[in-house]
């Protein structure tokens, strides 16, 4: 997760360098994560399963709630990222950087949220497509 300062660090710099600045809340995030591990949990109220009552469920993907989930979302989103041709900042890990010739766009993660700077609206249209 991105430190408060990290975000009003970009914030800051897409001001003063005159960027278009958008924030992207992520509905299902957590949703989107996938589990490496082997995770159960008991059946919640009102959805036992009246012939096997003490059964647990496996989980497929991670869920609210869980702190593996922001870790496995952020595996997932930042593996996208890489993909699309962004690269991972140097000292910040929840900073991405891509450059198309001269022009440039920031994505910052942040938990749940996204919150990107460029200096072409073009470029945060297609991220917000390709999202």
């Amino acid at each position: 997760m991105a430190r408060l300062e990290a975000v009003r660090l970009l914030l800051a710099f897409g001001c003063m360098s005159g960027f278009k600045l958008f924030q992207m809340d992520v509905k299902s995030a957590f949703l989107n994560g996938i589990m490496n591990e082997d995770i159960y949990v008991s059946q919640p109220p009102g959805f036992e399963d009246r012939k096997y009552p003490k059964y647990v469920y496996k989980l497929k993907k991670a869920l609210y709630g869980l702190k593996q989930a922001p870790r496995q979302w952020y595996e997932r989103l930042s593996l996208f990222l890489l993909s699309h041709e962004y690269e991972r900042g140097k000292v910040d890990k929840t900073l991405f950087i891509k450059k198309a010739g001269t022009d440039i766009i920031l994505v910052q993660i942040y938990v749940d949220d996204l919150v990107f700077v460029s200096s072409n609206v073009i470029l945060c249209e297609d991220f917000v497509k390709a999202m």
